[in-house]
């Protein structure tokens, strides 16, 4: 068990990594954008476009990082009422509908990717893309949440909670 959750760490790191070099493009061309209308009167048709794409992956490679650092926004208003007991059960049964709800996502999204990529989709925008290719991070990043939803219902909730 701990060698895969070694293995889940080291995969969820090599997405959240990937995310900051992502998020760093984006920032670079976003700055680039802003020179070049604004001081050469010479806007790219590429960075509005690259943007929505990089959201999109930044949302499915970051998202599993935040979940196991508990990074995300929870609303705790009724659970801090509840005996600590209580608290570790809404925390499991959370756990479980998020695996649940990532999982059927997981499914769908896998699905949907096989289908785009046999027909050979693509997006017509400023640049030709294969759609594949843009929502190719849906399905493992929506996995590596449901298999972070299960290891932190296994886990169950942090001492500091």
């Amino acid at each position: 068990m701990r060698t895969a959750g070694r293995v889940l760490d080291a995969l969820i790191m090599a997405c959240a990594l990937l995310a900051v070099l992502i998020m760093i493009a984006l920032v670079v061309s976003v700055c680039y954008e802003v020179v070049m209308r604004y001081f050469f009167n010479a806007p790219t048709r590429w960075v509005v476009e690259f943007s929505e794409y990089a959201l999109l992956q930044l949302a499915f490679l970051g998202g599993a990082w935040v979940l196991r650092e508990e990074a995300h926004v929870s609303v705790e208003m009724v659970t801090e009422l509840l005996p600590r007991r209580g608290r570790e059960i809404m925390f499991v049964i959370t756990s479980l509908v998020g695996a649940a709800t990532c999982g059927l996502f997981f499914w769908v999204s896998l699905v949907y990717l096989i289908g785009i990529y046999d027909t050979g989709e693509m997006l017509y925008k400023s640049m030709e893309v294969k759609k594949w290719a843009v929502m190719g991070v849906m399905a493992p990043g929506l996995l590596l949440l449901t298999l972070q939803f299960l290891r932190r219902a296994w886990n169950g909730l942090p001492e500091n909670k």
